[in-house]
């Protein structure tokens, strides 16, 4: 996987499927009696699927395949994408509910990391939908979930970027 010059859209499109795949299987497992409520989630499922919200999303506010891959080491660091099953132990368990929020939030901060040059969390909080408040809680909420653990190595982008082929 060439990280700096495979394109963007053609990341997108399988970084979607896959997180289409893997919120599909975790639906099928969510029990709201049981799983905990987080602020990532939302009352209803958004009616965007997950590949349109990317491309809206890249559409308004560019990102490189290294803030994607970046999205992908940090979501599997909350919930673990081993086996197709994001859930780690403290019940964290990435679904429908969650994941639109999750990108939107995971994708700034992954631009805020790793660029010198980002957009606004008002930016962000406009193309995603939400409030600007409700952002800001969020990107707290993900850095603190995180345990502030936001450095990727080179070798693990080029691991994820890989394993995505």
């Amino acid at each position: 996987f060439d990280v700096i010059n495979h394109p963007i859209k053609d990341t997108l499109m399988i970084v979607s499927c896959l997180l289409s795949k893997l919120v599909h299987k975790n639906d099928s497992l969510y029990n709201p009696l049981r799983d905990p409520i987080t602020l990532f989630h939302s009352r209803a499922v958004p009616r965007i699927s997950i590949e349109a919200y990317l491309i809206r999303i890249l559409q308004y506010i560019p990102f490189t395949n290294e803030v994607l891959l970046n999205v992908l080491v940090f979501l599997d660091r909350i919930g673990g994408l081993e086996g197709m099953q994001m859930h780690q132990g403290n019940g964290f368990r990435i679904n429908s509910f969650n994941i639109h929020r999750l990108l939107v939030t995971s994708l700034m901060i992954a631009a805020k990391f790793t660029s010198d040059l980002f957009y606004s969390n008002a930016r962000y909080a406009k193309v995603g939908g939400l409030a600007l408040p409700e952002l800001n809680q969020l990107e707290l909420e993900f850095l603190f979930t995180s345990k502030f653990e936001l450095n990727v190595k080179v070798d693990e982008l080029q691991r994820v970027g890989n394993s995505l082929l």
